[in-house]
């Protein structure tokens, strides 16, 4: 059996609704309160992460500028890998939901559960390049600037179209969901 297979069968209201809170509940943990994110966010923003297209200069302006705030960066590069794992469940939870309920699952719209794989693979190989250079283990300008340009657009890209793909899996089977519920019995 395939991951798409697995995924659309394993689907529950249940998976979307744990997977979505603890996303909320980490993502609120990570992003808002006052951490390592918040702390290199005020010392270099913006950070190569959160720009999207491709800016030469910018991991090494945004790493100049770091200073006493490197550690929580190098940090948060590291706390950064759960949110890439739950952003992308959430994602799979939601459009293997829709496609089980809207009875989609052998259509071509199943691929569309290989966004949050490649998602997930471009936020691990961007938070790599991202804290080797930021660490100074490898230049911060030049491929490995470049490479994680890349990897941050591919993320981008693939979150972003997730998104609204989950969205529309979520609000397309609440519907149909709701249908069902108040059809009458045959």
């Amino acid at each position: 059996m395939t991951f798409i297979s697995r995924m659309i069968e394993k689907a529950s209201w249940l998976r979307f609704i744990v997977s979505f809170v603890l996303l909320f509940a980490y993502s609120y943990w990570a992003f808002i309160r006052p951490g390592f994110w918040t702390r290199a966010q005020e010392a270099a923003a913006p950070l190569p992460e959160t720009l999207q297209g491709f800016h030469d200069e910018q991991p090494a302006l945004a790493f100049g500028k770091l200073g006493e705030a490197t550690s929580d960066y190098l940090i948060f590069q590291a706390v950064d890998i759960p949110f890439a794992f739950l952003n992308a469940a959430m994602i799979t939870a939601a459009i293997a939901l829709g496609l089980k309920i809207l009875k989609l699952a052998a259509t071509p719209l199943r691929f569309l559960l290989l966004l949050p794989l490649i998602l997930f693979a471009a936020e691990i190989a961007e938070n790599a390049l991202l804290f080797l250079m930021a660490g100074d283990y490898i230049p911060d300008r030049g491929a490995p600037a470049t490479a994680q340009q890349i990897m941050t657009n591919i993320k981008g890209a693939s979150a972003m179209l997730g998104s609204v793909c989950a969205l529309a899996a979520i609000v397309s089977a609440a519907i149909a969901s709701l249908i069902n519920l108040f059809r009458k019995p045959a």
